[in-house]
């Protein structure tokens, strides 16, 4: 049987590693951070407010696993394959 893995979709404070839970509020637990659903929503929610301070991570069901990258290199990477993406032949 395969196993799935759920990926949440999350905003990290750099200077404190808290999570963003909404309405402005941060915590220390990954599990009660807001997910943003995409990478697409959370790098235009982060990017809007403080994109120096924050990191997008993806946290992984069953798996004590979390990725991070800052905001402005997840931007620049989702830049680059949309630019890429938008001028392949169709």
């Amino acid at each position: 049987m395969l196993s799935t893995n759920i990926m949440r979709v999350l905003l990290r404070r750099r200077t404190n590693g808290f999570y963003y839970q909404g309405a402005g509020k941060w915590i220390n637990n990954p599990e009660k951070g807001l997910d943003f659903g995409s990478i697409h929503q959370a790098l235009e929610f982060g990017g809007k407010s403080r994109p120096g301070e924050l990191e997008l991570a993806l946290a992984f069901e069953n798996s004590n696993l979390i990725s991070a990258v800052s905001i402005e290199a997840a931007q620049a990477d989702f830049a680059r394959r949309s630019s890429f993406n938008s001028n392949r032949p169709g």
